[in-house]
C-alpha cells in the first residue's frame, strides 16, 4: 500500500522486541504486525510513553491452533506428530 502511494519502503522482518524498540527510539518509523492488547502487551507497554498507537489495522484475529470443523479432534493431544 505504502509503496502504491509511492513510498520508498525497507521491509524488515525482526524480533517484537526489536521491533518496539527500534520504533520507540526512531530507528524504525512503524508497525503493523503488533498484536494488541495481549501477545505483544510486554513490549508495548516498555516503549509506550516513546511511541503512538495509532489502534487497530485489524479487528476480531485470534491466535491459537485451529482445524477444519471436518476433522474429528477434541484437544491438541489427539493431533499426530509430522513425520
Amino acid at each position: 500500500m505504502l509503496e502504491q502511494q509511492e513510498f520508498d519502503v525497507d521491509v524488515t522482518p525482526v524480533d517484537p522486541s526489536i521491533v518496539f524498540e527500534s520504533i520507540a527510539n526512531g530507528d524504525a518509523d512503524a508497525t503493523a504486525a503488533a498484536w494488541l492488547p495481549f501477545t505483544h502487551a510486554d513490549f508495548y507497554e516498555s516503549v509506550k510513553d516513546d511511541v503512538v498507537d495509532l489502534g487497530p489495522n485489524l479487528e476480531g484475529a485470534k491466535i491459537g491452533l485451529v482445524v477444519p470443523s471436518y476433522v474429528d479432534l477434541e484437544s491438541i493431544e489427539e493431533l499426530e506428530p509430522a513425520e
